[in-house]
């Protein structure tokens, strides 16, 4: 995943001598780009006002780059996508396994079994490094599963009503990590008093959230698209009219790494209420730079390599291959079907355990570590608000000295 932000007033978009070129006269900014050597796999116009020519639709299409057109609150409005596979038959045998209440039952189960085993696991590492009850979001987890396991016969709603669920337990602990690394955003959960969805940011983090999942809707469309499958037609959610229920279905298998590059852009502690932007409705958005943060953020994930059919793929490329899965399911290629997206692993070397040894450190302990007083006060007071510290080698071997001492 490599995708380019354009945004502001006045932007185009067009070919000069074969060349595509990106301009925005206001901000003199330019980007230029040579045929087969455009190294962005996707364009997101975040913009009001601009222009874009036939002919720079057409260049995009040749390379296979897609344009998605995002709205005023970061939801994604369009995308345009490369050819699409003829796949008549895969398409009606799409179509059957839907019509099919036990296959879909089946899909449908399957992915909500991987979201949760990935959120778990989520929930599990970001513990190793930010106080909240795991222990409790784990029992929430289990004895949602346990009561859907124990009923004879589910269905779709069923299946949704669990998943929904389970989500709660998930968001009331991210929202206890959020409280402590990005207080000044106020995020209370992922649903307002007058939007039952959250497609109208009345927060900061919501506004992140959508901006992100933006990002992930497109990517999968595209991933959907180049399988050849139909979006309209998907198994967990229900199809209705303007939805893509296929793309929903499948980005819940990946929602989790967009979870974590917004806990991983909070935690750099840089964003501040001026980076975004408050509508006359009291909705929030994001600034330009604010979403570059984010989308760096997403890109790095998405291409993070992890073990994954006995070689290392990126997740971008586990997307598709899921995708492929699906496809082969669908087309009696394969006989069963499970959604397998490998689990982060977060490497940090300032765990709540070691963070704790840090925070209780008493004087005379600092000076057998070497630590300068005022450099301590500033690792406590980092720690303490919830920032990362670097700690280096011989801290901790000392840190253990002082433990066998």
């Amino acid at each position: 995943m490599n995708p380019l932000l354009i945004s502001g007033f006045g932007t185009s978009i067009n070919v000069e001598k074969r060349k595509l070129v990106i301009q925005n006269k206001l901000k003199n900014e330019i980007h230029e780009f040579y045929p087969h050597r455009i190294e962005h796999d996707s364009i997101i116009v975040d913009g009001h006002t601009g222009h874009i020519t036939f002919e720079s639709m057409r260049w995009l299409t040749k390379h296979n780059v897609s344009l998605s057109l995002l709205n005023w609150d970061g939801n994604l409005l369009s995308v345009t996508l490369p050819d699409s596979p003829i796949s008549g038959k895969l398409r009606i045998k799409q179509y059957q396994k839907y019509l099919d209440a036990k296959t879909r039952h089946k899909i449908a189960t399957e992915f909500v079994k991987s979201k949760i085993g990935s959120s778990l696991n989520l929930l599990k590492e970001l513990s190793k490094f930010h106080d909240f009850d795991f222990e409790k979001a784990k029992q929430g987890f289990d004895s949602e599963t346990r009561f859907f396991l124990g009923k004879p016969v589910h269905s779709i709603q069923d299946i949704l009503g669990y998943e929904g669920r389970i989500a709660r337990f998930y968001f009331d602990a991210l929202q206890k990590i959020f409280e402590k690394i990005a207080p000044q955003f106020h995020f209370t959960s992922r649903s307002n008093y007058d939007h039952k969805r959250a497609d109208h940011a009345s927060d900061e983090i919501n506004a992140l959230f959508n901006y992100g999942y933006a990002i992930l809707v497109s990517e999968t469309r595209k991933a959907i698209n180049s399988v050849g499958l139909d979006a309209e037609i998907g198994f967990l959610h229900e199809i209705l009219s303007s939805r893509t229920p296929l793309v929903y279905d499948l980005q819940e298998l990946f929602r989790w790494i967009i979870d974590y590059s917004i806990i991983q852009l909070l935690e750099d502690h840089k964003l501040k209420k001026s980076d975004f932007v408050v509508t006359e409705n009291y909705h929030i958005r994001l600034r330009e730079n604010t979403a570059k943060l984010l989308i760096e953020k997403i890109r790095f994930n998405f291409n993070h390599k992890m073990p994954y059919r006995k070689k290392n793929f990126t997740y971008q490329n586990i997307l598709y291959d899921q995708i492929q899965q699906i496809a082969n399911f669908i087309s009696d290629k394969r006989k069963d079907i499970e959604f397998v997206v490998p689990h982060w692993v977060i490497n940090r070397d300032d765990n709540s355990m070691l963070r704790n040894r840090i925070l209780s450190l008493t004087p005379d302990q600092r000076r057998k570590l070497g630590i300068n007083k005022s450099t301590l006060w500033y690792m406590k007071r980092n720690l303490n608000d919830g920032k990362t510290v670097k700690i280096y080698g011989k801290i901790l071997s000392k840190l253990d000295e002082i433990d066998r001492s």
